[in-house]
Parts: C-alpha cells; structure tokens; sequence
C-alpha cells in the first residue's frame, strides 16, 4: 500500500472539493481494514513511498507525458501509451518487492543510486527490479 500519512490535499482550482473527497475517502480507516484482515489471514501490510510513482515509465524508459485531453493516459519516452495509475500501481508493486530484496523495512529510498557518491539518480520502477534480477541471474 501506498504511505500517505501526513499526505495533504492541494487546493484545486476554484469550486473543487479535493480535501472534502479526500476525507470522504477515508484513506485511513481503509488501510486500517484491510491491515487487520489481513494480518488475520497471516499476511504482512508493507507501505511503500508513492512519490513519482505515476510520473515515471514502469519500463524504466524515463518520465511519462500525460495527456491534456485524457489526464489518466500517460505517453512513456519510448512511444508507448499506457493508463496513469496502471503504471502507478506497476511502480507500487516493484517498491514493494525492492524493498523485500533489498531488506529496507520501512523503504524510505524513492530513488537507487549507480554512482560512488550514493546520489539519487533513479527513481525505483519495474524496470529497475528487472535489471536488478538480470545482475542478480548472472
């Protein structure tokens, strides 16, 4: 699941209701059922850090382009079109197994570094668990 603890809805533009729906929603108490449902089938919740989860390709081509007509089409650099929160859910997915292989219990990093000063240079999508399964097979 995704972490939105402490997530705050942005005002939209005027005459929107995002924090009223946000509330209405009721992220909380959803997350709450469905950890106790599932700890009682013997399962183990993990939340994963959902920024950028949406705005990069899961192929790991690079940042999406949304579209102005359709906002929940997304266009990948390498041509193809994809649903927004199918590529989100994707990313959520990969986090989520990363942070298994890798053992980082509560997955704080968005980003993986490939340098030797340990910057953040790219974001953790499905395209990175692949290649990290690749170097792993070797």
């Amino acid at each position: 699941m995704e972490n939105l603890a402490g997530w705050k809805a942005k005002a939209g533009k005027k005459g929107t209701l995002m924090r009223q729906k946000f509330h209405l929603w009721c992220h909380g108490k959803i997350v709450e059922i469905l950890n106790n449902r599932w700890t009682e089938l013997g399962g183990d919740v993990q939340t994963v850090n959902p920024k950028y989860t949406s705005a990069y390709a899961f192929d790991g081509s690079g940042k999406v382009k949304r579209s102005k007509k359709n906002y929940s089409l997304c266009t990948f650099p390498s041509g193809k079109q994809y649903n927004a929160d199918l590529c989100a859910s994707y990313n959520i997915g990969a986090r989520y197994w990363y942070s298994v292989l890798i053992g980082d219990k509560y997955f704080s990093k968005v980003f993986v570094s490939q340098s030797s000063t340990n910057t953040l240079r790219t974001p953790v999508t499905l395209g990175t668990l692949r290649s990290l399964k690749a170097s792993r097979c070797k």
